[in-house]
C-alpha cells in the first residue's frame, strides 16, 4: 500500500489546487463550451480505459493521470467561474451608461481615519427609464457623517454609476493592494461625500449572518459595560471576537514583535482551545449509549455558536469547519485519519471559494495544524517529565515548535520578520488566551447578573492586563525580533521542501529523504548567496512615487542615500511604507536620509554620492534636482546632465531649463501639481526630449551597472513590473 493510500482525500487537493493556481497565474479565459467538451472527453476516456485496464494492475497510473487531469480542469474551471469581473453582467461593463447603482452592504462597515469603508454588492443599474440587473463588488469610502455611521450589513444604497479601478502599486516592492482586493472580487472603488448618496432602506440580508453580526455588536457593548477600556478592551475584542478596529499601531507592533500576533487573529488557535476543552469537559458522555454522538453534536454546536459570536469572520469559519470535521472523525468511534478530516475541510472550502488558497490565514492555519499533528508527538516523546506542570509545559513547547517550523518561512516571506522568543511567548500567552476566552464567554453569559457579571469583568481585565504586560516585556527584550528579512518565493519553496523531507525522515524514518533535504537546503542557500552577492554589486537609483512629496534613493551595494523633497511631516508619513519593500528586496541595510534644498550647500557622502546645491553626482551619472528654491537663472552645468528631476511644482520656464541643462531624461515626480506636470510634458514633447511622469507611470527605476541606463522609454520600467537591479 502506498504512503498516501490511507489519506485519499489529501491526494485530491494537489491537482485541484494546481488548476486554481494555473488559472490565477495564466489569467486567461476558457469558453464554457470548451469545458463541456473536455468533461465529455474525460467521461469517454474513462469508460474506455476501464474496459482496457480494469484487469491490468500496471495500468493504475492511467486512472491516476485521468483523475489528476479531471481535478486540475475542475480547479481551473472553479477559479474562472469565481472571477466576477469576467461575467457579462458585471457593473464595470456599463461604466459609460451613466445612471445610478443600487448597492447592498455585504460586510460590516469599517471606520477609517477620515471615512467609513463599505464593501457593497451591486444589484441593479437604474437609468432614466431602464433597469438592468448587474453584479459585482465595489469598495466605497463615505465621508464621515451620522448617516454613514449608522450603516449596517444588508442596507441598500443608491450611488451614481461613477467609479474607478483600484490603483496598482506605483513603487517597486510595494504591497499590491490591488491584487489583494482582487482576490476578494473587488476591482473598483469610489469616494462619496455627504449628500451624494442615499440610503433607500434596511434589509437583513442573510438572516444567519445578520443575527451573528448583531450578536457580535451586543458582545462588544457588553465588554464595554463590564469595565474594560483602553488597550485591554482592544485586546479582548480582537482576541475573543476577531474585531481588530480598536487595535492601534503600537499594540500590534508589541504583539508582532513578541511573536504573539496570532492570539489577536481569531482562527485555529482559539477554535482549537474551545474544541479541546469542550471535548474534555463532555468526555463523560462517551460512557453512555450513543453518548459519543451527543458529545460530538454538542461540541460542534459550541464551535459554531462561538463562530456566530465573532460575526462568522472568514478565519473563524475556516477553523470551525476544520475542527468540525475533526470532531466528526473522532465521534465516529472508529479509527480515522486526521489528515483526511483536514483534507475534507480544505476541499470543501476550495470548492466554495477557490481563491481561498491565496489567503495568508488559510495557508498558515493548515500548515500549522498539519505540522502539529505530524511533529508534536515526535518532539513530545523525546523528553519525559514526572512533574505534571513541567510535562504540560513541554507539551506546549512541542506544539509551538511544530507550528513555528511550518509557518516560519511564510512569516519571513509575508511579514519579513521572525520572533526569536516565540517559545517563551507561547508558554505565557497561549494558556492566558485560553483563560481569557472562557472568562470572556463567562462575562457575556453572566452579564445580566449585575454582581457576577462585574466580577467576571474584573477577572477578565486582570487576565488581559497580565497578557499585555507580558507581551510588552518580551517585545522589549534585546533581539526579540529578527526583522528586515527578505526571501523570494523560490527560496520559500526550497525551505518548505527541506522541512517536508526532514519531517518524512523523522516521522517515517525514510533514509531516502535525508539526501533530498540536504539537496533542497543546498539549492536554497545557493539562491541566498547569489542574491547577496548581486546585492553587494548593485548600483542604481529609484525616484519613488509619493503624494505631494518626493524621495530619491541612490543605492550602492547594501547602502543608500535618500534625498527627501517636501514638507517633513508629509514625507515622513509616506516614506517608510513606499520604500520599505524595495529596500528589503535589494538588501539595503543602511540609509542616510538628507533633505533636499536648492541653496548652495555642499554635502558629500561616502557612498559614491556627492552634491553641491541642486547638482548631484552618483557614480558616473549626474542629476539636477529642480525645486522652487532653485534660482531663476540656473548655472551652466560642468558635466552633462543625465537626469533632471522636477519636484515640488517649481515655477521655472520649462523651455529655458531644458535649453540650459540639456538633460537626457526629465523625471516629473508626484509632488508636482497636475498642471505643472502637463506643462513639463508638453515642453519635453516640443523639445523632443524623453520624460517620465511619475504621477501616471509610477516610480522610475534605473540600473546603473548596465552602462547607459537610459536608451529611450523601452529601458524604463514601471513599478510592479518585476524589474530589479
Amino acid at each position: 500500500m502506498s504512503a498516501g493510500a490511507h489519506i485519499p482525500l489529501a491526494r485530491l487537493i494537489v491537482p485541484l489546487a494546481a488548476g486554481i493556481i494555473t488559472h490565477l497565474t495564466a489569467n486567461f479565459f476558457v469558453p464554457a463550451k470548451t469545458f463541456l467538451y473536455t468533461y465529455l472527453l474525460f467521461c469517454i476516456f474513462g469508460i474506455l480505459a476501464r474496459k482496457v485496464f480494469s484487469s491490468v494492475f500496471s495500468g493504475r497510473w492511467v486512472f491516476g493521470a485521468w483523475t489528476f487531469l479531471i481535478l486540475f480542469t475542475t480547479g481551473f474551471h472553479l477559479s474562472q467561474n469565481h472571477r466576477q469581473i469576467s461575467r457579462s453582467d458585471h457593473f464595470s461593463h456599463y461604466g459609460e451608461a451613466g445612471g445610478t447603482l443600487l448597492l447592498q452592504v455585504r460586510e460590516p462597515v469599517s471606520e477609517k481615519a477620515n471615512s467609513y469603508q463599505v464593501i457593497a454588492e451591486a444589484g441593479c443599474l437604474l437609468g432614466d427609464s431602464t433597469e438592468r440587473r448587474v453584479k459585482g463588488r465595489l469598495m466605497l469610502y463615505l465621508e464621515k457623517d451620522s448617516l454613514a455611521a449608522g450603516l449596517r450589513y444588508g442596507d441598500y444604497l443608491l450611488v451614481a454609476n461613477n467609479f474607478h479601478e483600484v490603483e496598482a502599486p506605483r513603487n517597486p516592492g510595494e504591497f499590491n493592494y490591488k491584487r489583494f482586493l482582487a482576490m476578494g472580487n473587488i476591482y473598483h472603488q469610489a469616494w462619496r461625500a455627504s449628500g451624494s448618496w442615499e440610503k433607500t432602506g434596511d434589509n437583513k440580508g442573510n438572516l444567519i449572518l445578520h443575527w451573528a453580526l448583531a450578536l457580535r455588536e451586543r458582545a462588544i457593548e457588553s465588554f464595554r459595560k463590564s469595565g474594560l477600556g483602553g488597550k485591554e478592551f482592544a485586546v479582548v475584542t480582537a482576541l475573543v471576537l476577531g474585531y481588530r478596529d480598536f487595535l492601534d499601531v503600537d499594540l500590534q507592533r508589541e504583539f508582532a514583535g513578541a511573536g504573539a500576533m496570532h492570539v489577536l487573529c481569531v482562527s485555529g488557535l482559539h477554535v482549537g482551545i474551545i474544541y479541546l476543552v469542550m471535548w474534555f469537559l463532555l468526555g463523560f458522555l462517551s460512557r453512555f449509549r450513543r453518548g459519543r454522538i451527543v458529545q460530538t453534536g454538542l461540541v460542534i454546536f459550541v464551535l459554531w455558536f462561538y463562530a456566530a459570536i465573532t460575526g462568522f469572520s472568514p478565519s473563524v469559519l475556516r477553523a470551525t469547519l476544520m475542527f468540525s470535521f475533526v470532531a466528526l472523525g473522532q465521534g465516529m468511534g472508529r479509527p480515522t485519519s486526521i489528515y483526511n478530516n483536514l483534507a475534507a475541510s480544505a476541499l470543501l472550502l476550495m470548492v466554495i471559494d477557490p481563491w481561498i488558497i491565496t489567503r495568508v490565514g488559510f495557508q498558515m492555519s493548515y500548515l500549522a495544524v498539519l505540522s502539529i499533528v505530524a511533529l508534536q508527538p515526535v518532539f513530545y516523546q523525546l523528553v519525559t517529565f514526572g512533574n505534571f506542570l513541567l510535562d504540560k509545559a513541554w507539551a506546549l513547547v512541542c506544539v509551538s515548535l511544530a507550528a513555528q517550523l511550518a509557518t516560519g518561512p511564510l512569516s519571513l516571506y509575508y511579514f519579513h520578520q521572525f520572533p526569536n522568543y516565540f517559545l517563551f511567548t507561547n508558554l505565557v500567552v497561549v494558556p492566558l488566551a485560553g483563560l481569557i476566552i472562557y472568562a470572556a464567554l463567562g462575562a457575556l453569559l453572566f452579564s445580566v447578573i449585575p454582581g457576577l457579571g462585574f466580577l467576571m469583568g474584573k477577572a477578565l481585565y486582570g487576565l488581559v492586563f497580565i497578557m499585555h504586560r507580558s507581551v510588552h516585556f518580551i517585545e522589549g527584550l534585546p533581539y526579540s525580533t529578527l526583522s528586515g528579512v527578505y526571501i523570494s518565493l523560490p527560496e520559500v519553496m526550497g525551505l518548505f521542501l527541506v522541512l517536508l523531507f526532514l519531517g518524512l525522515f523523522v516521522v517515517e524514518g525514510s533514509r531516502k529523504m535525508l539526501p533530498l533535504a540536504l539537496m533542497s537546503l543546498l539549492l536554497a542557500m545557493t539562491s541566498f548567496s547569489v542574491r547577496s552577492i548581486r546585492n553587494l554589486q548593485q548600483q542604481g537609483l529609484v525616484v519613488y512615487a509619493l503624494n505631494r512629496a518626493g524621495a530619491i534613493d541612490f543605492i550602492q551595494g547594501k547602502r543608500a542615500v535618500c534625498v527627501l523633497c517636501g514638507d517633513p511631516e508629509v514625507v515622513d508619513g509616506q516614506i517608510g511604507y513606499q520604500t520599505e519593500g524595495n529596500r528589503l528586496r535589494l538588501g539595503v541595510q543602511s540609509v542616510n536620509s538628507v533633505r533636499a534644498s536648492g541653496k548652495d550647500s555642499i554635502l558629500v557622502s561616502e557612498n559614491h554620492f556627492s552634491r553641491k546645491g541642486s547638482f548631484i553626482r552618483f557614480g558616473e551619472k549626474h542629476m539636477f534636482l529642480l525645486e522652487p528654491d532653485c534660482p531663476k537663472e540656473l548655472p551652466q552645468p560642468v558635466f552633462p546632465i543625465d537626469y533632471l528631476v522636477v519636484s515640488l511644482s517649481p515655477l521655472h520656464d520649462p523651455m529655458k531649463v531644458l535649453e540650459c541643462l540639456h538633460p537626457d531624461l526629465v523625471i516629473v515626480d508626484g509632488s508636482n501639481y497636475t498642471w505643472i506636470s502637463r506643462r513639463w510634458e508638453k515642453a519635453c514633447e516640443e523639445a523632443g526630449m524623453e520624460y517620465w511622469n511619475i504621477r501616471e507611470d509610477g516610480a522610475f527605476v534605473a540600473d546603473l551597472n548596465q552602462g547607459n541606463s537610459f536608451r529611450g522609454r523601452s529601458l524604463i520600467k514601471r513599478a510592479g513590473s518585476g524589474y530589479r537591479f
